[in-house]
């Protein structure tokens, strides 16, 4: 099943409507981190093995947290969890398909809010 959204809008709000499934994963990964600092918002830092720039972190940071100091944590751990799963490209493939979700992105989406659900 694909959704439609606002490109800008889609993942973040995919994940903060997010809700049942989800488990934890058994899988490991090489382990990078990096930092940045959108605007009006504490650092985030990524840990997986997909690098955003700087556009993609501050637009998901904007979007995801609406202005709302108090879903920083939520939207950090969110964006932190995606750089495990989420590349670059598939963020493009997202806004050039006018924000329709393969079904693994959806999974992937949905799971990071699970995960990150005790962030709100």
């Amino acid at each position: 099943m694909t959704k439609a959204l606002p490109a800008l809008l889609i993942v973040p709000a995919l994940v903060v409507a997010a809700c049942g499934g989800g488990g934890k994963s058994a899988a490991t990964t090489a382990v990078t981190t990096v930092t940045v600092n959108p605007p009006g918002t504490p650092s985030v830092t990524t840990h997986g093995r997909y690098h955003y720039p700087q556009v993609v972190v501050d637009n998901f940071m904007t979007s995801c947290t609406k202005g709302d100091t108090k879903k920083r944590a939520y939207c950090g751990c969110t964006l932190d969890d995606l750089s495990n799963h989420v590349s670059v490209r598939d963020f493009a493939r997202i806004g050039l398909s006018g924000g329709k979700l393969t079904p693994r992105l959806g999974r992937v989406i949905r799971k990071a809010a699970i995960d990150c659900a005790n962030k709100l």
